[in-house]
């Protein structure tokens, strides 16, 4: 497994970059041997380290983890390291019960991609102010006053980007998404081919809406 390692705002040294390499590669190879690749970065802050992991454990599912220490760059690396073990260890005791009818062929073909756009929040709009045009990058201070002939609400675009819509079944969109940091996964549901939705709560569950399940019960 590749893993590339980088640091933000600070020098991750050989000693860091040894100890994350050995790490995560032990943890990765205990559950999921044929890991494609990994990313480690190291970001220095006022409070303290933020460590964060990803692997590519396929070309469809990645392990996302973070962990924070004020004070160590190696404790911050060992919480992130931890919590991609919980992660992954969850996730194989998951696919030992879970069965799955599509094969990696089916299901890539019956990914369907949709268009993504990223806007600035309203109040980042109103602190920063820059982000990018279809003209190009655009910087606007938070004292200077709009132009009121542009400034007609709407919150800028930051990046306009792609998003795959997966075929999966549930078990697999809950299992993907406990394996990331993200807070949603949007899914074609394999049982009946329409678009779904898992989240993560407030209370760190993970909640899942079907439109197509309360057909016909109104």
């Amino acid at each position: 497994m590749d893993i590339k390692i980088s640091g933000k705002n600070i020098e991750t040294g050989a000693a860091f970059q040894r100890h994350a390499e050995d790490a995560l590669q032990d943890v990765v190879n205990k559950y999921f041997a044929n890991a494609i690749a990994a990313a480690v970065t190291l970001e220095k802050t006022l409070a303290g380290f933020t460590v964060k992991t990803k692997v590519n454990l396929t070309r469809r599912i990645d392990l996302e983890s973070t962990g924070y220490d004020s004070k160590d760059a190696h404790i911050a690396l060992d919480a992130a390291i931890s919590h991609a073990e919980k992660r992954l260890r969850r996730h194989k005791r998951r696919l030992k019960n879970h069965r799955n009818n599509l094969t990696d062929l089916e299901a890539e073909e019956q990914t369907i991609t949709a268009s993504l756009s990223i806007y600035e929040s309203a109040s980042n709009a109103e602190n920063s102010l820059s982000y990018i045009t279809k003209s190009g990058p655009h910087i606007h201070s938070a004292n200077a006053p709009f132009d009121n002939e542009n400034d007609n609400d709407a919150l800028p675009v930051v990046a306009q980007l792609s998003y795959e819509i997966e075929l999966l079944t549930v078990e697999q969109a809950v299992m993907q998404l406990e394996l990331s940091d993200e807070p949603c996964l949007m899914f074609r549901n394999a049982s009946h081919f329409g678009l779904n939705l898992v989240y993560r709560r407030s209370d760190n569950t993970i909640a899942w809406v079907d439109p197509r399940g309360n057909r016909g019960e109104t």
